[in-house]
């Protein structure tokens, strides 16, 4: 099937899809709007369009449900790692800098809990994600790792450089990463 074909066919199936998304991925909602889970489902269908021959309009339907039902579980586990492992990344994000931090808000205390709470603490999990994806795929690992606590001799192993350079370029990728947060909590204001 050539590839204009599908798109045709992802665009006629546009609200079909939008409708289904909303409604399974409902608990996705308060992270993601029904147009990202629109455009991840796409994504994924014209990566695996090898895999579809187009045989009429039904199994077209059945087969974007199913690649829009494993993007939708795909995302549910991405946010439900993300929550699991977010208290490290915060603690990154709002650690000392070498730049004033003025207008930074302070994560709320763990033992705090009430409704108001966790949907800053969720606030700040979505701006963490946004600023996590905005940085290049190196300073995305170096950021991981040293929320993960790899000692940077291991970190400097996987890199191929040594100690020093790890140590600096992990630094560098903490700053990028408090920078690219301050980004993304102007722009939600």
């Amino acid at each position: 099937m050539s590839q204009a074909t599908l798109r045709e066919l992802l665009v006629e199936h546009g609200e079909d899809l939008r409708r289904m998304l909303a409604r399974e991925g409902s608990g996705l909602l308060r992270f993601e709007s029904v147009e990202d889970l629109v455009q991840g489902v796409h994504v994924r269908a014209l990566v695996g369009e090898e895999e579809f021959v187009f045989q009429g309009p039904s199994e077209f339907r059945v087969w974007l449900r199913t690649i829009a039902r494993r993007h939708v579980a795909s995302r549910h586990e991405y946010w439900s790692a993300m929550k699991r492992g977010s208290g490290r990344v915060l603690r990154l994000t709002f650690g000392a800098s070498s730049t004033a931090d003025a207008g930074a808000v302070p994560v709320p205390p763990g033992a705090l809990t009430g409704p108001s709470t966790f949907a800053s603490r969720r606030e700040v999990l979505v701006l963490c994600a946004r600023a996590l994806a905005a940085l290049p795929e190196r300073d995305q690992k170096l950021v991981r790792w040293r929320s993960d606590g790899v000692p940077v001799e291991e970190q400097a192993g996987h890199l191929e450089i040594d100690y020093a350079a790890a140590q600096r370029a992990g630094l560098r990728a903490l700053e990028r990463f408090r920078k690219a947060f301050e980004v993304a909590s102007r722009s939600a204001r």
